[in-house]
């Protein structure tokens, strides 16, 4: 995530890596949405395999959703760093370790 945001094509304002998905929130740079994703995936799939994970890691696709305004956003975030809680992995966001929680979350 903290490449991703250097590229200077996304900057990730929240994230959560789940056991068999991600929750990216934040606002485009200077890409696309499609050629965010696809360098994403390349990058992270090339990591992994150097880290002996077997490919293919990622789904063809992505599903996106935008966010019209401040409070669709804070609950959209929400519900993204609620998500190892809901699913038992974690009691509290912070014990999580894949969360990169934005900087106005308490």
């Amino acid at each position: 995530m903290r490449w991703l945001s250097g590229t200077g094509r996304f900057f990730v304002d929240a994230a959560v890596v789940m056991p068999d998905h991600l929750h990216i929130a934040g606002q485009l740079g200077e890409s696309t949405l499609a050629k965010v994703m696809h360098t994403l995936k390349g990058y992270t799939a090339k990591c992994l395999a150097k880290a002996g994970v077997e490919t293919p890691v990622w789904q063809k696709g992505y599903y996106d959703h935008a966010l019209r305004d401040d409070e669709d956003y804070r609950i959209r975030i929400q519900y993204l760093i609620d998500n190892p809680i809901r699913t038992g992995l974690v009691k509290h966001a912070r014990e999580y370790p894949f969360v990169i929680l934005p900087s106005w979350w308490e």
